[in-house]
């Protein structure tokens, strides 16, 4: 038995959706709203001591960093294989999850916070505001929105998280020359790490980064085609701009 705990537009809780529909694996979900900071409850921080979104329970065992989990999905269940049978191009397809872990995620954060959650957070009252933010326990996470909601665009942040986006495409540009996906000719955990970002990209309004990269946007194209990457979406209920704008 395995309960999936996630938020529906959680980067990190689509990777892990996207792998588990891909191996074909039946889980429990149970929903975590991060906007009403139910990861940062005691009963949520007794399976993942890290407050965040994915955590997976198998058999009773919590299981936690979605880049971890998905090895794990693969390792354990049947299915279709996501790791290379090659020692080399596990090396290789481990090298990209890593990148994705050091690199990418950092770098999508800045634009999300600043093109997607900023923009919600300005439409909202001081007391609306207040009031939403009443219940987060850590008074340097709420000073954190408020500055947000009030001040100005961080461009250096978004300009930084350009330069990234420009040096991991440039890598993947060049891999999938003569490669279908990022580690050959066999898709694995590392097209599923990065794939949510294609959806955040779009949502933030910079699909534009892709227009120098040719064979990333045919990957990006591939990606988009997979059953498991059509049901991973979150719901339209689920998407921030209209969780946050209801979470008084």
């Amino acid at each position: 038995m395995l309960t999936l705990y996630h938020y529906g537009d959680s980067l990190c809780s689509m990777k892990t959706r996207f792998c588990l529909i891909e191996k074909g694996v039946e889980y429990t979900s149970h929903f975590i709203d991060l906007l009403k900071w139910e990861h940062l409850t005691e009963e949520y921080k007794k399976l993942n001591p890290n407050s965040v979104v994915p955590t997976i329970v198998h058999d009773g065992v919590p299981i936690i960093e979605s880049t971890i989990i998905n090895q794990y999905i693969d390792e354990v269940f049947d299915g279709p294989a996501l790791t290379p049978k090659s020692p080399l191009l596990r090396a290789r397809m481990r090298i990209w999850t890593k990148l994705q872990d050091d690199i990418v995620h950092p770098a999508i954060q800045k634009p999300t916070f600043n093109l997607l959650i900023k923009p919600i957070l300005e439409k909202k009252t001081d007391v609306e505001l207040d009031e939403w933010l009443s219940n987060h326990p850590l008074e340097k996470s709420r000073n954190l929105f408020k500055g947000a909601a009030r001040g100005p665009i961080n461009q250096e942040a978004l300009e930084d998280a350009r330069n990234q986006f420009n040096f991991v495409f440039n890598r993947m540009e060049n891999e999938l020359i003569e490669n279908k996906w990022l580690c050959g000719d066999e898709f694995t955990l590392a097209d599923i790490a990065f794939a949510p970002s294609i959806d955040r990209l779009g949502q933030c309004g910079w699909l534009e980064l892709f227009d120098n990269y040719p064979n990333v946007l045919k990957w990006c194209d591939r990606i988009k085609k997979r059953n498991a990457y059509v049901k991973m979406q979150p719901t339209a209920k689920q998407r921030f701009k209209n969780t946050m704008g209801n979470s008084n």
